[in-house]
């Protein structure tokens, strides 16, 4: 995408947008506080740097997640699917680590639909979906300000801090009858 003067009706065939997360206090969840996490995103086809400690027979997913820590590395396909530690030694000791999230039987979806029908809750509910929704759609809101463009969210307030432009991206208005 070139620029805010593009075609604001269009997407571009591929993206990279970095997102830092600061670091959090302790709270009923964390209770050691949460540390600062960079996210790196990437798709239409664009794939990150090869990481270090990843053995060079081993493939990047087509569609997956990396996650890099000071230890090693975790590397899934889509939905989690087909974990792998690197390096393998870490097998062992991530055995131990204990479940913190039941695991669903079926996919995704089916366990969206299975919530709705029986009353249950759904591995992803909508209060949890939304704020990773949110977090997404600001990747666009920055693209749309300008390729490169650094925005800075306030979450409580809903607001981006830095680029008063960015602000318009946030809400519209609504045809009459369809109002929020």
């Amino acid at each position: 995408w070139g620029g805010p003067d593009d075609d604001p009706h269009t997407f571009p065939l591929a993206t990279r947008v970095h997102y830092r997360f600061p670091a959090r206090p302790a709270s009923a969840r964390a209770p050691n506080g949460l540390p600062a996490v960079d996210l790196h995103w990437y798709d239409g086809g664009l794939k990150p740097p090869r990481p270090v400690g990843l053995p060079d027979d081993v493939k990047l997913p087509r569609s997956g997640v990396i996650f890099v820590g000071s230890d090693g590395l975790l590397m899934h396909g889509s939905y989690g699917g087909e974990p792998r530690l690197f390096p393998e030694s870490l097998a062992e000791k991530a055995e131990g680590v204990p479940e913190s999230y039941p695991r669903i039987e079926e996919s995704h979806v089916a366990n969206w639909v299975k919530a709705c029908k029986e009353g249950g809750v759904a591995s992803c509910p909508f209060d949890y979906g939304a704020g990773l929704t949110e977090v997404l759609l600001l990747g666009i809101v920055a693209l749309r300000t300008g390729n490169g463009r650094k925005i800075e969210y306030d979450g409580t307030a809903m607001r981006v801090t830095n680029v008063a432009r960015a602000n318009e991206f946030l809400t519209r208005e609504y045809r009459d009858g369809w109002e929020v």
